[in-house]
């Protein structure tokens, strides 16, 4: 039972460290977009639209990638767990935005 385990952890640092290097890049452009978004400058507002969309696209472009890297020999358990990590970043993107954009209307409200 541990050699599987260790076969499985083997097999799943790739893909670990697609994702967590897309995650730190994920929270750092949220927090950019969620701080741009604060502000009512068009000029800022158009900045952090178009960092969202490059880091969206750029994150999308990781799923052959992901799917690679998984840990699963059958191919519709790696397009899953491709999709998966995809939707967690871009979940985690969402979740930054907010927390940045809610800390920002706590603090002046």
């Amino acid at each position: 039972m541990k050699e599987a385990l260790d076969a499985l952890q083997d097999r799943l640092a790739p893909a670990e460290e697609i994702f967590f290097t897309w995650l730190t890049r994920v929270f750092v452009a949220a927090t950019l977009v969620g701080s741009a978004w604060i502000d009512d400058a068009p000029p800022l507002e158009i900045a952090a639209t178009l960092v969202a969309i490059y880091v969206a696209v750029r994150v999308a472009t990781q799923y052959g990638r992901l799917a690679a890297a998984a840990p699963f020999q059958h191919r519709a358990l790696r397009a899953i767990f491709a999709i998966g990590a995809l939707m967690v970043l871009g979940l985690s993107f969402l979740v930054i935005v907010t927390l940045v954009e809610r800390v920002a209307l706590s603090a002046v409200g």
